[in-house]
């Protein structure tokens, strides 16, 4: 890797973080915002808080200052030494790849790619839930959740617990369906209001 690969890459990674500090700190001053606002709807006199908030706010504001204009100064490096290692490519946005103009804020900011794990599959057939915990929409709160399952004793277990002792396994081997849960039925349930949704009997 040449050299100036290794200052693209260092220069990328500093402006990911830039970008991400400059995000925080919006959301930081937002919040704050709200707070004030809302202390003033009620109309509660200027305390201690309240000044500690603008300061807070003051504070952010400088700081995000400061890293506009360390995050211009990144993308001036980075668009540099682009222009310098392939002089004839044009990329749009100012050369630096996988990124675009924000329109809210005005900055840049990193597309990044798609996740390689597929998304999980929503079972909405109630009927066609496997003997394992599935996401599906519960019928009772319509949220997509995904289920809890438990097992309870069926008429199979006694079943193959009977025929295991008519069989001559009466030393405590005919309590072993009872340890099984393929012998068991199984119950899927919402974990967010507890309603059982759909119950898998083995009979």
């Amino acid at each position: 890797m040449t050299s100036s690969e290794q200052e693209l890459k260092r220069i990328s990674a500093e402006l990911n973080h830039v970008s991400l500090k400059i995000s925080q700190l919006h959301e930081r001053k937002k919040f704050l915002g709200i707070v004030q606002e809302l202390r003033t709807r009620a109309e509660f006199e200027k305390t201690e808080e309240a000044a500690e908030n603008q300061h807070e706010i003051d504070r952010i504001e400088q700081k995000l200052k400061e890293l506009e204009d360390r995050k211009s100064e990144l993308q001036q490096s980075h668009d540099r030494i682009l222009n310098v290692n392939n002089p004839k490519k044009n990329v749009k946005g100012g050369g630096v790849p996988n990124q675009r103009t924000g329109p809210a804020s005005g900055g840049i900011f990193y597309v990044e790619a798609p996740p390689t794990v597929p998304a999980p599959t929503v079972i909405l057939d109630l009927e066609e839930l496997p003997r394992y915990p599935s996401k599906t929409q519960c019928p009772e709160c319509k949220e997509f959740v995904t289920t809890e399952t438990y097992t309870s004793v069926s008429s199979v277990t006694w079943l193959v617990c009977i025929m295991t002792a008519l069989i001559g396994c009466v030393a405590g081997c005919c309590l072993i369906p009872f340890c099984l849960d393929s012998l068991k039925s199984l119950t899927h349930r919402c974990p967010r209001c507890r309603s059982s949704i759909r119950t898998i009997k083995k009979l």
